[in-house]
């Protein structure tokens, strides 16, 4: 759970609200366990066994003194017409807690109360109802002089000091009042009323209560994930290019959206029924504690083979849950490529081959999805049916308490609804462990995302100034992990500061690869870079970046204004040299023409532009942020001859004093360039100017007339 306790560092800022969380949560637990006890007193007067008064003193009664007295049926109080002339039981002591105020006083099992002197009336005749609220509400300060017949022996008096009283006695006290003392059927009829309304009091209370509480987890929850995912976004894309290349843009994607899912699910079950539910156990085995402890203990016997039963069921769920995001992140993979595709899906006439594929991926997920409901789905039941069989057990224990000993049928049914809430409060707790086991299996995802390295600064990183001089690459080896071959080997080139460098050859022949060494988006396995004799290992990616300005094969737009587009390469340009930028790139003249002008949104993946518009923006973008050095992956190939010339003109005016690396895929664009580096399997084969490669240089020869018929 190493990885869903690291999430949990989020909460503490949150404290306050989790406080009052678990707090609701409490008092839920305490009304639930209330509105089950409440039907102990229901049944006690609907059975005619004894009144609210009764019931409330004998307890306040055990709990000050250790005595256990008999309960007053209330058929005692019918049994003459004459409801003003009633007889009570006598007071009997049915049981006596050891090292209680009353053994210590030297009351025994079975004595009967028949008096309690009092100096303010000490001829007044007291009756059974009068004792038990006398000795309920005596003085702590004062010890109580009571008249006692032992069952073997005379009567004596016996002085009692009794405890203080317990917590609830004031508020029991208070309720009791809207009670009249007098038995009988209205009395009977008030009662039942009462309860009642007093069970519904409790029920919205403890309504309103869950909804703050819940709410306020989920509160809680959905701010921990936000900022989780912010310092996930601020780690990510600041990791190196190898690490997307490894993990795929998908599945980085699939940890922010489904991964942080199952942490707010977890999270939300940890402070919400994992607090709640636990709450609501004690609160209801103390009260069915106190009717009868030993069919309690029975019952609750089952909770540490319970715990071992989820326990198990969690770590499965956590396999699963892995195998699960991973079968998800699988499934964006293919929506994205099929759905940025569209066009070539459509083109080609592949729709079904795509259905097909991701029938295949949402197959295997299914598939996952249902190991993982089987599991999520046991908890519950397993629970359920191990505590009901323990359940059964204790049941059969207590019908024979209830038939053998002085067991109340109120005791029995009361104590029957306890059991029940407890055990179907357990059922709950089933699917706890298993779903935080799954928010601990995506936060394993998400932190092994946090925790990779990122793009590193050196110690002591150099700020390199603009280049002056020039640029060098020394013996330079490059291999991706995991291929079998390098993909650059023994690279030596010097270029002059403002020369324009054309970079040839085949499809994988490691082009782009080695211009992508010259902003450090990957680290050489061996030799080293050089811009005016520094080597940019040494130096901070800031400086280094800040001078190189990139249009990429694959023109990337943002879904924002053509404007915000533009000032990407500057954000604190001005609007004026926004448009001078786009001016210089040709662009300037289909911007104005677009709905909104520069306010324009190009939509997602520039939608709403063509590739040689886009092309042109992207040069924008570049010109704007006026580097030192210029990449320009040419993908011209799907572009109109109009748009071909302009981007070329533009090009050519901004290289212009600059020191420019030109990926060709149409040779016709570099013919001028200064030099042309001609690659083939990883290797700078030759170099030169066009002349002299069309000479020397069969591989240049054979491409420049593959181009040429194909131009032509």
């Amino acid at each position: 759970m190493i990885y869903f306790r690291r999430v949990l560092r989020y909460l503490i800022p949150q404290h306050r609200t989790i406080a009052l969380s678990v707090l609701c949560a409490l008092i839920v637990a305490l009304l639930f366990s209330l509105s089950i006890a409440a039907m102990l007193p229901l049944m006690k007067v609907m059975i005619g066994e004894e009144g609210p008064h009764g019931w409330i003193n004998r307890a306040i009664i055990r709990h000050r003194s250790g005595i256990h007295f008999g309960s007053i049926e209330l058929s005692d109080f019918l049994k003459t017409e004459d409801e003003s002339k009633v007889t009570e039981s006598p007071l009997r002591i049915i049981e006596i807690d050891q090292d209680s105020p009353a053994e210590k006083a030297g009351l025994k099992n079975y004595d009967i109360i028949q008096d309690i002197i009092l100096t303010a009336s000490p001829n007044k005749k007291l009756t059974r109802s009068d004792m038990l609220e006398i000795l309920a509400q005596w003085k702590t300060s004062q010890t109580v002089s009571m008249v006692v017949a032992h069952y073997k022996g005379s009567p004596e008096t016996i002085k009692l000091q009794m405890d203080k009283p317990p917590i609830y006695a004031p508020a029991a006290s208070w309720l009791l009042g809207f009670l009249p003392q007098a038995q009988g059927i209205e009395f009977k009829r008030k009662c039942i009323i009462f309860i009642i309304i007093m069970i519904l009091v409790a029920t919205l209370l403890r309504c309103v209560l869950r909804f703050i509480q819940e709410y306020l987890v989920r509160k809680v929850s959905y701010q921990s994930i936000t900022a989780l995912r912010r310092d996930a976004y601020r780690q990510t894309i600041h990791l190196p290019l190898s690490y997307f290349s490894q993990e795929g843009i998908s599945d980085t994607m699939s940890r922010f959206v489904q991964d942080s899912n199952q942490i707010h699910i977890g999270i939300t079950t940890l402070f919400g029924k994992a607090v709640r539910e636990p709450f609501k156990i004690i609160a209801l085995a103390g009260a069915a504690f106190m009717i009868n402890m030993e069919m309690t203990l029975i019952v609750m016997m089952g909770a540490p083979i319970a715990v071992l039963m989820i326990g198990k069921l969690g770590r499965k769920m956590k396999r699963v849950t892995k195998r699960t995001l991973t079968s998800w992140s699988m499934m964006l993979a293919h929506l994205q490529e099929s759905l940025i595709g569209i066009r070539v899906v459509k083109g080609y006439h592949r729709e079904a081959h795509e259905e097909e594929n991701f029938a295949r991926i949402n197959e295997k997920l299914l598939k996952q999805q249902k190991h993982l409901a089987k599991i999520d789905a046991a908890g519950g039941p397993l629970v359920e049916s191990l505590g009901m069989s323990i359940a059964t057990v204790g049941m059969i224990f207590a019908a024979y308490w209830l038939t053998e000993t002085e067991m109340k049928t109120s005791d029995f049914f009361a104590l029957l609804a306890l059991l029940a809430a407890l055990a179907e409060t357990g059922r709950k707790l089933g699917d706890v462990i298993p779903r935080i086991q799954a928010a601990n299996a995506s936060a394993e995802r998400v932190y092994k995302m946090i925790d990779a390295p990122v793009e590193p600064d050196p110690a002591g990183a150099l700020e390199l100034p603009r280049m002056r001089k020039s640029l060098q690459m020394h013996n330079i080896h490059f291999q991706y992990q995991g291929s079998p071959v390098p993909t650059l080997v023994d690279i030596n080139l010097r270029v002059q500061a403002g020369e324009t460098v054309a970079i040839v050859g085949p499809n994988g022949s490691g082009k782009t690869t080695l211009t992508s060494l010259i902003p450090r988006f990957f680290v050489p396995k061996e030799g080293k870079i050089t811009i005016d004799g520094i080597d940019i290992a040494e130096v901070s990616l800031g400086s280094l970046r800040e001078q190189i300005g990139l249009v990429t094969q694959q023109t990337v737009v943002f879904n924002d204004t053509i404007a915000a587009n533009i000032a990407y390469g500057n954000l604190e340009a001005m609007q004026e040299e926004i448009i001078a930028a786009a001016q210089r790139a040709y662009a300037h003249e289909f911007i104005i023409e677009t709905a909104e002008g520069y306010q324009t949104i190009v939509g997602e993946q520039g939608a709403g532009l063509s590739g040689g518009q886009l092309q042109r923006l992207s040069i924008a973008r570049a010109i704007l942020r006026n580097p030192s050095i210029l990449i320009f992956d040419e993908a011209m190939s799907q572009i109109d001859t109009e748009s071909e010339t302009k981007i070329q003109k533009a090009l050519a005016e901004f290289s212009r004093d600059r020191t420019s690396f030109i990926i060709a895929h149409r040779l016709s664009t570099i013919i001028d360039a200064d030099k042309i580096v001609v690659m083939d399997k990883g290797k700078i084969i030759a170099q030169g100017r066009h002349q002299e490669l069309l000479q020397s240089c069969t591989l240049y020869k054979q491409l420049y007339e593959v181009q040429f018929v194909l131009e032509t």
